[in-house]
Formats: structure tokens, sequence, C-alpha cells
């Protein structure tokens, strides 16, 4: 599962197709700024859809806005128009109220590892409902996460494709948020392909298993960051102001002496990020350490 953001006023439009001779082209616009509304996707890797959850920024439920959401949709409103924990477990039920895990039969989850998935009544709650909930390593989304890859950039091109017919089916009308139910519906609709599902887990290699669909390439980047500082570097000393040298020519001075690299000066306390790794959520040491953050909170 992951989550993603559309809006009423889609970043990008449909390619248009017009005369060469033409050098401006003019399409209709929803607005210059839009509500952002957040989608929870869930798939497998045998082509089944969960259906989809939607998040709008709200204080209070209205119902009319998803009249026309697909069959199943789970409705959410929260300040923000973004995930929270709470928010999370009315999910996980949403979830699991499709999925029928058992204690023969759990289900593996899988989802990043973002604050809000990884509170201790989320953890609580799946170990209770038999949901093994395994999330990806940091920084690594773009590569495992199999709605990342093959889902949501079809998804989105289809929201904007029907977004901008809307707009030529209705003109002097905007898109609101009564209306972006019926739109992602239509999207959603045709993106949830069951071959597309199967792709998605199959190019990530996690089913079938494939380690060897990484490449090498990928990490690279961190070849800069983990290289061994040279020991044997010579540093060019410049000479003390009172040593006499016979010539300027053999006096090496150094850039940083004439012109020092500006610094800035920290205000308070450095906050360092927490590390994290892919964690089996549902594990005891997992669920054992957020009781024990729990009870220092509390102390």
């Amino acid at each position: 599962m992951d989550e993603t953001g559309i809006s009423t006023v889609p970043n990008r439009t449909p390619k248009e197709i017009t005369l060469k001779v033409k050098e401006t082209v003019c399409k209709i616009s929803n607005a210059e700024r839009g509500q952002t509304v957040t989608e929870v996707c869930c798939l497998s890797a045998t082509g089944v859809f969960v259906p989809p959850a939607l998040i709008l920024p709200l204080k209070r439920m209205i119902p009319l806005l998803y009249k026309d959401a697909s069959n199943g949709t789970l409705s959410l409103i929260s300040d923000t128009g973004y995930m929270n924990s709470h928010l999370f477990i009315d999910w996980l039920k949403h979830f699991v109220k499709h999925v029928k895990s058992s204690t023969e039969d759990p289900v593996p989850l899988i989802a990043d590892n973002h604050t809000s998935h990884c509170s201790l009544p989320a953890v609580l709650f799946c170990r209770e409902i038999h949901i093994t909930f395994l999330t990806l390593p940091p920084h690594a989304s773009h590569v495992l996460q199999p709605l990342d890859i093959c889902f949501f950039a079809l998804l989105k091109a289809l929201y904007s494709s029907e977004t901008d017919k809307w707009l030529v089916q209705n003109p002097g009308k905007s898109i609101t948020l009564y209306k972006v139910s019926v739109i992602f519906q239509k999207a959603y609709s045709a993106a949830s392909r069951v071959q597309l599902a199967e792709k998605a887990f199959r190019v990530t290699g996690i089913e079938p298993n494939n380690p060897d669909v990484i490449s090498e390439d990928c990490y690279s980047p961190s070849l800069v960051t983990l290289a061994p500082l040279d020991k044997d570097c010579t540093v060019a000393v410049a000479p003390e102001e009172n040593e006499v040298s016979p010539s300027t020519s053999h006096i090496i001075v150094s850039i940083q002496s004439i012109l020092p690299i500006p610094r800035h000066e920290q205000r308070g306390a450095k906050w360092k990020r927490k590390f994290r790794k892919s964690e089996i959520l549902t594990s005891s040491p997992f669920k054992n350490l957020l009781e024990k953050n729990e009870k220092e909170k509390v102390e």
C-alpha cells in the first residue's frame, strides 16, 4: 500500500495537437492553485485491488463529496488532507475487511516506514488481525514500491486527462472537491488492471523473488559518502609570519587562509533524524521498542 496526492488542479495536462504555424496554444485551466486530496491504494501480486481511500482536507464529514466514488471507497477526512496514525488504523480495518486475514492464512502488508504507519496502536492492531507488516528501506520506494513504479504515474496521467475532458464538457465551471470523486473514479477504473499489478511486483523483484532486479548502479551514489579518507595525503602548510624565507616563490598559501569558508551559526540544539531501516513492524522486538518509547513519554 502507498499514498499519493492528487489536486483539483493537476500539475500535468495532456498534450495538445495543433497546426505547426501556431506559436501560442490556448488551453482551459481550472484555477491557479488547487486543493490536495490524498488517495490510498493497495494491490497484490495476483492482481487484486483493495478499494481505494480518499482523504479530503475537511473539518467535518460531508457524504455528498463521496457520492460518485468507486464502489467500496473508504471516505476519510483530516485537517490537512494527509494520512495520520488515526486514519491509518481506519484504513487497516478497511483493508482486513477485504483481504479476510486469519490465523491459518495471515496476510503480508508492504508499505514505507512513514511515522503514521509505525505507531504502537497500528502495530498492535496488525498483530491482532494477523497481518505481517513489513516496511521498505528508506529512500528506496522509487525502486521497491510497486505502486510508485507502475501504477501512480498512469493513474495521475489518466486523472489529468479526465480533468481536461470535464473542463471541456462543462465550460465556465471549475473543479471543486465535490467533483474529485467522480473524476478519480473514472481514472482509477481505467488504471486498475490485473496485468499492471502483476508487472508491478515482477519489476521490483518482490514476486517472484528476484534480487538481481536491482542493479549495482543503484548503489553508486552511496560510494561517495562511504569512501575512506586518504591517510597518506600531504597538507601544504604556509610558513609563519616571523619565519624568514629567501624567496616568495616557495611560500604555499592555501585558499582557505586568504578567504575562509563562511560557516552558518547553529541556532539551538542540532536536530538529528532518527535512523530508519526496513522493519517487520509486527515483530515482538519492534513492538517492545514502541512500548518502551511510550513509557518514556509518560514518565
